[in-house]
């Protein structure tokens, strides 16, 4: 049996990787923000990150084919998993694209006064590159090589943001946006295409593919509503704000919650093969749940930190137009805390094949924040982002209502014997 404190060490380096990543990529994306800041109005800058929200809600929808599925299973079933979840993966990012695309169309009549269908369109094509390298990518998670994942997702937003920056500074205009997605997405191609992968010795079976369907499908169901309950805010915020009050509030959106969302997602992007590899191996015990506690506890930390500098960054780095915005940011840097803990148990769900339990957790806090939403229905910055951390603190009660039953059950279990 492995050890708990070399797989826990796993685990800590795996995190350090990605979340030291994270650090250095969205350092750039400071750099991003600032040029948009200063190249575009509050309404234009409302107009790019509501046009991104529509693209980041579709895309992390690339998390419920295949991957999930490729990295916990065993390796009997990899060869097959890998021949039918390239299949997989072709038929979503098409449907993806093709969902974008109508969205675009869309956008005007759903966001009066918001011209994006360009912008959306354009940025809906780049699922079509994901597929050519979908296996590297998820095969490079299950091996837990975090180092090189965390390396090359870095480089890639780094030259996202770089792109984005000098695309404004030649006068691209909102476009920029697009130059710099489209430049992430090339790039990636770019890097994993050198990465080795197993050679696909399954065929296909009409079995297997539907399996993984049926899966994807319940993922599919859990990651639209976690992606919408982390941007369901913007899309609410478009609705009930003036574009220029949105615009301020995209932009404390982007320097606060924007950037320790970031960090959240790279934690739980470990975390998630490492259960699994665990869960294989039948090794998972109590010393793991409570060292996963610990290390939970200390990252969610770096967000209150976070919250308490950002009336120092924020003044420092922005200009006076911007600097209303940043009592809303350290708001939204607090959702962040509330997100890590609520995503950590989701993956713990998906790695025992809960997909079912993950989707209502999901369901649950985006829930509890609409209806906190569209009863106050707050018309400023500051109040709408105080409305979503109350709502956020909520989300917390679902994780702890089924410990407490597991507890009861457990304890019933024990009394009958």
């Amino acid at each position: 049996m492995t050890h708990p404190t070399s797989t826990m060490r796993t685990l800590l380096s795996n995190t350090s990787y990605l979340v030291g990543a994270e650090v250095v990529a969205k350092a750039s994306r400071l750099i991003s923000i600032m040029a948009m800041a200063a190249c575009l109005s509050a309404t234009e800058y409302g107009t790019a990150m509501l046009a991104l929200t529509v693209h980041e809600v579709l895309r992390l929808l690339l998390r419920s084919g295949a991957g999930a599925q490729v990295i916990r299973a065993s390796d009997d079933e990899l060869p097959a998993f890998l021949k039918n979840g390239r299949l997989l993966q072709w038929l979503l990012c098409v449907a993806l694209c093709l969902v974008q695309i109508l969205v675009a169309l869309a956008s005007s009549w759903l966001f009066p006064g918001q011209d994006m269908t360009v912008l959306i369109a354009l940025m809906a094509l780049t699922y079509l590159v994901f597929p050519l390298v979908c296996n590297q990518v998820f095969l490079m998670q299950r091996r837990n090589q975090m180092g090189l994942f965390g390396l090359i997702s870095s480089v890639c937003i780094i030259t996202e943001n770089l792109a984005l920056a000098v695309a404004l500074y030649l006068d691209a205009g909102l476009l920029a946006v697009v130059i710099g997605k489209w430049a992430f997405t090339l790039l990636w191609l770019g890097c994993f295409a050198f990465v080795p992968t197993s050679a696909m010795t399954g065929q296909f079976s009409k079995a297997v593919f539907t399996r993984l369907l049926k899966a994807s499908t319940q993922l599919a169901g859990s990651e639209i509503l976690r992606s919408l309950r982390v941007n369901m805010d913007m899309f609410v915020a478009a609705r009930l704000l003036s574009p220029e009050l949105f615009g301020l509030y995209s932009f404390a959106k982007s320097v606060g919650v924007g950037l320790a969302i970031s960090v959240a997602q790279a934690y739980t992007t470990a975390l998630y093969p490492f259960v699994c590899k665990l869960k294989n191996a039948g090794n998972f015990g109590s010393r793991h749940s409570q060292l996963l506690i610990a290390i939970t506890t200390a990252v969610s930390a770096i967000f209150i930190v976070q919250a308490m500098l950002v009336p120092w960054y924020v003044p420092v780095l922005f200009s006076e137009h911007w600097q209303g915005s940043f009592t809303t940011s350290a708001l939204l840097c607090l959702i962040a805390t509330s997100t890590v803990w609520t995503d950590s148990y989701a993956v713990m769900q998906r790695a025992n094949g809960r997909f079912a339990r993950e989707c209502q957790l999901n369901a649950y806090c985006l829930l509890i924040s609409l209806a906190g939403l569209l009863m106050l229905q707050p018309d400023q910055p500051v109040l709408l982002a105080a409305v979503l951390v109350s709502c956020s603190a909520l989300w917390l009660l679902f994780p702890l209502a089924d410990f407490a039953l597991r507890r009861c059950d457990v304890g019933a279990a024990k009394s009958s014997s």
